[in-house]
C-alpha cells in the first residue's frame, strides 16, 4: 500500500501539480480499493522425516551341490556281505609239513594284486592300495576312491587308460568301463 502511494505522490510531483490535501483523499481511497486484496497462503506443511536407505544384505554364499555316487548293484552288495559274514575259526590245526623235494618253491602272487575289472572292492580285504593302471581304450571311464562314511577321496570320469591312486586309508574303490585294472606299485 505504501508503494502505491509513493507512486501517486512521485507522479503528482512529475506533473508539477500540488493537488490539495482533501483533494489526494479521493485518490488515496480509491487507490485503495483497487488495490486487489491480500490472498492467504496456505500454512507450510512440514517435510516429512527422513527414512534412512536399507542396509545393504550380501548375497548369499555358494554351496556346492552333493557329488553323485552310484548305488551298487545287486551282486556289488552279495560281495561286500560275504566278505563281512566269514567268520574266523576259534581253534586252528597245526600241521607240520616234512620236506619231500628240494625244489624251489615259486613265490605266490598277492591275490589283492591280481588284476581288476568293473566292480566295487574293499580296500585291504579284495584290492592292495597303490597305483593301479587301466587299459581301456573308452571315454566314458568312471572310477572312485571313497572312505568308509562313503565320501569321495578322488575320483575320475572320462577317457580310460589312466592310473588312479588308492590310498591305504581308503575303504573302498569303484572301477566302471576303464578296462582291466593292474597293479603297479604301493
Amino acid at each position: 500500500m505504501k508503494k502505491w502511494i509513493v507512486i501517486l505522490i512521485s507522479l503528482i510531483i512529475l506533473f508539477g501539480c500540488s493537488p490539495k490535501p482533501e483533494q489526494l483523499q479521493p485518490l488515496v481511497d480509491q487507490t485503495l480499493t483497487a488495490l486487489p486484496t491480500r490472498t492467504t497462503y496456505p500454512t507450510n506443511t512440514p517435510y516429512s522425516t527422513y527414512t534412512p536407505m536399507p542396509t545393504y544384505t550380501l548375497m548369499p554364499t555358494y554351496t556346492p551341490l552333493p557329488t553323485y555316487t552310484k548305488a551298487p548293484t545287486l551282486t556289488q552288495i552279495v560281495k561286500v556281505v560275504t566278505a563281512t559274514e566269514t567268520s574266523t575259526p576259534l581253534y586252528t590245526a597245526t600241521i607240520t609239513n616234512t620236506a619231500t623235494s628240494t625244489a624251489t618253491q615259486t613265490a605266490t602272487s598277492d591275490p589283492l594284486k591280481a588284476p581288476r575289472g568293473n566292480g566295487f572292492y574293499l580296500v585291504g580285504t579284495e584290492i592292495a592300495p597303490g597305483v593301479w593302471d587301466s587299459d581301456g581304450s573308452g571315454d566314458r571311464c568312471y572310477w572312485e576312491v571313497s572312505n568308509a562314511q562313503g565320501d569321495i577321496i578322488s575320483n575320475h570320469f572320462g577317457l580310460a587308460g589312466g592310473t588312479a591312486y588308492v590310498p591305504s586309508s581308503a575303504f573302498q574303490v569303484l572301477f566302471e568301463d576303464c578296462g582291466t585294472w593292474t597293479w603297479l606299485q604301493p
